[in-house]
């Protein structure tokens, strides 16, 4: 029986390293990129910064929300093309203009189709960081009364318009199962909207959202 110690450690020493070595190697296999198809759904805080206009004079707008849906694909070289299509919300705040201000009612219904590419940087691990941008087209509907702040007046704008826009975007999706990620992300948005004077508009949106595998 003594005789057989050594024989029953080094088997138990051997077990233990294979389960060691074999440990990462599972989780690897588990933190592995997905590949192919995918749809998802995000919620975004839109961020507007304040509008110049020329001549002087600043429209400013309230923070805002939004909600969009994508269906991507990603290839085998990690990069990822998405489709998606978006609402958001914007209410307008004030103008100010020759050291006066006036409060602005109404508000800007934003109704998006983009498309965009993305590169994903694999990390072996549940989170995988990505970049890239995109383009399309925005419609607004807009709701803004004329208002005037110490002698300079902003023309109301009651209709609806498409406008070209563009983005960058930068995030890190957390896989959650094989075919779930949670992904927080971060986008600047231009909109080639300027009219009346105002410069086009740009804001920053805060955005989280998931995305499942098929």
């Amino acid at each position: 029986m003594i005789r057989l110690a050594p024989t029953i450690l080094a088997a138990s020493a051997a077990a233990l390293l294979a389960t060691t070595a074999l440990a990462p190697a599972s989780q690897a296999q588990e933190n592995k990129l997905n590949y192919g198809s995918y749809a998802g759904i995000t919620g975004g805080y839109l961020m507007p910064r304040d509008t110049d206009r020329s001549g002087g004079g600043t429209l400013e707008r309230d923070q805002g929300y939004g909600i969009s849906a994508q269906y991507g694909h990603r290839f085998r070289n990690n990069l990822r093309l998405e489709g998606e299509l978006g609402y958001g919300n914007i209410d307008n705040e004030r103008y100010s203009a020759n050291g006066g201000s006036a409060g602005v009612g109404g508000d800007t219904d934003q109704y998006s189709l983009t498309g965009a590419a993305y590169y994903d940087i694999a990390t072996g691990t549940p989170l995988t960081p990505y970049f890239g941008g995109g383009a399309g087209i925005v419609h607004q509907r807009q709701d803004r009364a004329a208002v005037t702040a110490n002698g300079s007046t902003l023309g109301g704008n009651d209709g609806n318009a498409t406008d070209f826009t563009a983005f960058g975007e930068a995030g890190v999706a957390y896989k959650v199962s094989d075919g779930l990620e949670i992904v927080p992300s971060y986008r600047y948005q231009w909109i080639n909207d300027g009219a009346q004077g105002l410069d086009d508009s740009t804001q920053h949106v805060a955005r989280i959202g998931f995305r499942s595998w098929f």
